[in-house]
């Protein structure tokens, strides 16, 4: 498998360096993503295949969100005189770089600690999903580091771009307009009369879609958005929840339900992404943060090591037998924090941009003597 992919992912790299567009570089880039997704997928690691196809989405995402206000071609090199000699330089590094790897691991003379993992993760950590329990539990202490740099680079994204403050400022829509949606929502009219001509004409399939311009709607869109919004969410609290034994865990529940936020932003811009997360990123950052800071303090308070877990069993009737293990609690932590990092950056990079935008066409338009929309 390995070498089937290797030379698509090496091919892609080499494209995407000599891209004159940049989607087209991103789009390359994500192929040398999408390539380790199948190495870890057929190297019996489900886990760090599925975070890896979610990682790679939500980076295409913000890449998207920050190139369509930039020019899409690259401006011209400078020179070509020292191209080969650039050329040379990166192939050195990278065998440079491949040596010592290959070296740091031929040098080894212990065992790695990471032999045990699977029985500390069953025994100590009281679960199946080994790559969950390492992140949550036998390193918890890495994963609070960087749940820490995840809250400084959502921050540090909102500063680019909230210049004066940080606050919430996405439009809110007002509650005669949210009825109105809500009530065309209840409607099950024919498919044919969404098809009607005018602003308003068209039925609103999302809570804000009577906001968004009708040149700028997809029917299709909103409808496959409204289907299938709520389920995701599902799906995300139940890779939460089961993240433990299985596939999932904290970081990917927490990337599905960002894509979630994603389509609803797709589908029906700022205003839409304001009805769907009405609250500030920052607190779903803060919330997180503290629930995984708690999750290592409490314990001290009953004279054990912090992050110390602890399981709690239970008979319950129609579930059966149920096992809960407290280090579930800090998965939760992660799970909130990851929603913030992307709602901060659709916040940011999205909406804000959005208005900003908006902002300057309508005080262009004002200037000439035109009404902006």
């Amino acid at each position: 498998v390995q070498l089937a992919v290797a030379p698509v992912m090496i091919a892609a790299g080499v494209i995407a360096v000599r891209a004159r567009k940049r989607y087209t570089g991103v789009v390359l880039v994500s192929v040398t993503g999408l390539g380790m997704v199948v190495l870890f997928a057929t190297s019996g690691a489900p886990d760090l295949a599925l975070t890896q196809i979610l990682v790679e989405t939500v980076t295409l995402v913000a890449f998207a969100l920050v190139l369509r206000r930039i020019p899409s071609r690259l401006g011209a090199h400078n020179g070509s005189a020292f191209a080969a000699g650039r050329a040379v330089l990166a192939v050195l590094v990278g065998l440079t770089m491949a040596g010592v790897a290959i070296v740091a691991t031929g040098a080894r003379v212990d065992l790695p600690i990471s032999l045990a993992f699977p029985n500390l993760a069953y025994e100590i950590g009281y679960g199946k999903n080994v790559v969950n329990v390492a992140l949550v539990d036998l390193r918890g202490w890495d994963t609070m580091g960087e749940l820490s740099v995840v809250v400084l680079a959502a921050t540090g994204v909102a500063s680019l771009v909230f210049v004066t403050n940080r606050s919430d400022s996405l439009p809110q829509i007002t509650a005669p307009i949210v009825q109105r949606a809500q009530r065309a929502l209840r409607r099950r009219t024919p498919l044919a009369e969404t098809d009607a001509d005018g602003p308003t004409g068209r039925n609103a399939w999302l809570v804000a879609g009577q906001r968004v311009r009708p040149e700028n709607r997809s029917i299709l869109l909103e409808i496959v958005v409204r289907i299938l919004f709520h389920s995701i969410i599902i799906v995300s609290l139940y890779l939460l929840f089961a993240g433990h034994n299985l596939p999932g865990g904290g970081f990917a529940a927490g990337l599905v339900a960002g894509m979630a936020l994603v389509m609803r932003y797709i589908a029906g811009g700022r205003y839409e992404l304001g009805a769907a997360a009405p609250t500030d990123a920052g607190r779903f950052l803060g919330i997180g943060m503290g629930i995984a800071v708690a999750c290592a303090i409490i314990p001290l308070a009953f004279g054990v090591e912090p992050l110390t877990r602890a399981i709690f069993e239970a008979e319950v009737p129609v579930l059966g037998h149920i096992e809960f293990v407290t280090s579930t609690i800090f998965d939760i932590g992660v799970y909130l924090v990851v929603i913030g990092l992307v709602l901060d950056v659709l916040r940011s990079l999205g909406a804000e941009v959005d208005r900003q935008a908006n902002a300057a066409v309508n005080s262009v338009a004002a200037r000439e003597g035109v009404s902006g929309s």
